[in-house]
């Protein structure tokens, strides 16, 4: 159940690959400033308790797949985000913001998707499917996927990315009276009692007398939170409180991450600066 990993991912140590991910969205991609060398961003992740070794190996990694440019700087590696990573960043931001928003969505009103895909395009499948995913989607029954509220334009743009426009539909309508919506709820997403508790304990963590707010840097705590918050919309679609009797935890939840996030964004952005921010032209390796 997506509950269940997203339980098991915020209580196991997080990897330094997402650790970057995180740290770049949170303070790069908004930067004045396009790049960062490699030694700044071992000695942040070295707070988090990763080797150089390990860090360099990451780099590494994001620039395989695309999301990192790599930069010569004399015997140092400098890097910056690809134009897909900060595409990818700034939907994930918009969406990791705002995935509980449910109040301004009708109570009744629910968008369809169903698609038939052949064995060939298995990978567009898998790729479909965790988009579905991270918007909100329940996967109601093979092919079929449900999300509550008009999800039809980060659906259509993620359709027309996927280019399988030839294979998707996408509707929007309402349950007959025949249906019942718990029900639909319940198969598509199965109890949501973890979900509330994952809220609370989120809530608990990141409480502003908390230890970890008390004894860590501001940057330190601004990736931490922005690792752990985003990982939420991959188990909440965002239901009515109507249908989550859990909603008042999730909106203190929301609440908290949002005011902390945005209220630590001065002094965490002044310690990245300072820590591997560069400036200058410098010429991307392989080119």
């Amino acid at each position: 159940m997506q509950n269940v990993a997203v339980g098991n991912y915020l209580s196991r140590r997080p990897l330094p690959q997402e650790l970057l991910i995180t740290l770049l969205g949170n303070e790069l991609l908004h930067h004045s400033s396009s790049r960062v060398s490699s030694i700044g961003l071992i000695q942040i992740l070295d707070q988090h308790g990763f080797s150089a070794a390990s860090t360099r190996s990451a780099l590494l990694r994001l620039v395989k797949r695309g999301f990192l440019t790599s930069h010569r700087a004399g015997r140092e590696t400098h890097y910056s985000l690809s134009t897909r990573a900060k595409s990818s960043l700034i939907d994930g931001e918009h969406r990791i913001r705002t995935f509980v928003d449910a109040e301004d969505s009708p109570e009744s009103e629910w968008t369809l998707l169903s698609y038939s895909l052949p064995v060939e395009h298995r990978s567009s499948r898998d790729r479909l499917r965790r988009r579905l995913t991270f918007l909100g989607y329940g996967n109601l029954r093979d092919g079929q996927w449900i999300a509550p509220g008009d999800r039809s334009l980060e659906t259509d743009a993620v359709i027309s990315e996927l280019e399988l426009e030839q294979h998707v539909e996408l509707f929007l309508g309402r349950p007959a009276m025949t249906t019942d919506p718990s029900r639909m709820i319940a198969d598509a997403w199965g109890p949501l009692d973890q979900l509330g508790n994952l809220y609370i304990t989120f809530s608990q963590k990141w409480d502003p007398a908390g230890v970890l707010r008390q004894s860590k840097d501001d940057l330190f705590i601004r990736t931490l939170l922005m690792h752990e918050w985003r990982q939420f919309p991959l188990a909440d679609p965002g239901l009515a409180d109507k249908y989550f009797i859990w909603a008042h935890h999730r909106r203190d939840a929301q609440q908290l991450f949002i005011e902390t996030w945005r209220g630590l964004k001065f002094t965490a952005n002044q310690i990245f600066s300072e820590t591997c921010v560069v400036s200058g032209s410098l010429q991307p390796i392989g080119m």
